[in-house]
């Protein structure tokens, strides 16, 4: 997919690890769980899933070949969506940007976390910031599945080749590629992608959106 910014009308943004940092809080929510169950708390090898993956999938991988699975899918539905959600960090600069990109784009959320994004996003004061939010909740197909942008593209009435997506793992990368929308890799080089995003005002240079606002 090669990248045309004269066409592109709309970005839609992962929110793990793009919008926010929540490793913190996502290590902080499943441990909770395991340790309920006196199981060992997360290492490294899980931290992609963790990051990426839907809490179902999440935590049917944890406790996979355990009789507990269930119970602990009955614990986390009895979670509020608000629980570790205080952990969670929105990236550098990240409202300044959207409001730039606002005043010239449309803007998405496209993501795997389920019914604690609103929360989320209204705590950090993002929400008001997207045209179109779908989480886990709105899909029957969750990423890399497009089903996702599917619903976005639709809701704005735009084609696939006039998006930007904006993410930071291979599920995003392969979400794009699916959807046939262009990709940029945020913070992480080891993506094959359209576009790098060194930080979230790289896009406004790339847009052309009033970069000497950002000028250090």
């Amino acid at each position: 997919m090669t990248m045309d910014a004269r066409r592109i009308k709309g970005i839609i943004y992962d929110c793990d690890g793009v919008l926010v940092d929540s490793v913190e809080s996502n290590v902080a929510y499943y441990n909770h769980i395991l340790t309920r169950f006196d199981l060992p708390v997360l290492d490294e090898s899980w931290m992609n899933l963790v990051l990426t993956g839907t809490g179902k999938g999440v935590l049917e991988a944890l406790f996979q070949g355990s009789p507990f699975v269930g119970d602990a899918l009955e614990l986390q539905r009895q979670l509020p969506p608000e629980a570790f959600l205080d952990l969670v960090k929105p990236e550098p600069r990240i409202h300044e940007v959207l409001r730039l990109v606002r005043m010239r784009y449309h803007t998405a959320v496209a993501t795997n976390r389920g019914k604690s994004l609103v929360p989320l996003l209204e705590m950090l004061e993002l929400k008001d910031l997207f045209d179109v939010i779908v989480t886990s909740g709105d899909v029957t197909r969750h990423k890399p599945d497009p089903q996702c942008v599917s619903i976005i593209l639709e809701r704005l009435g735009l084609e696939p080749g006039e998006v930007l997506y904006v993410g930071d793992s291979d599920v995003d990368r392969e979400t794009a590629a699916r959807a046939g929308a262009p990709f940029a890799a945020y913070r992480n080089t080891s993506l094959k992608a359209d576009l790098h995003l060194p930080d979230h005002t790289h896009l406004l240079r790339v847009l052309d959106l009033s970069p000497g606002t950002f000028e250090r």
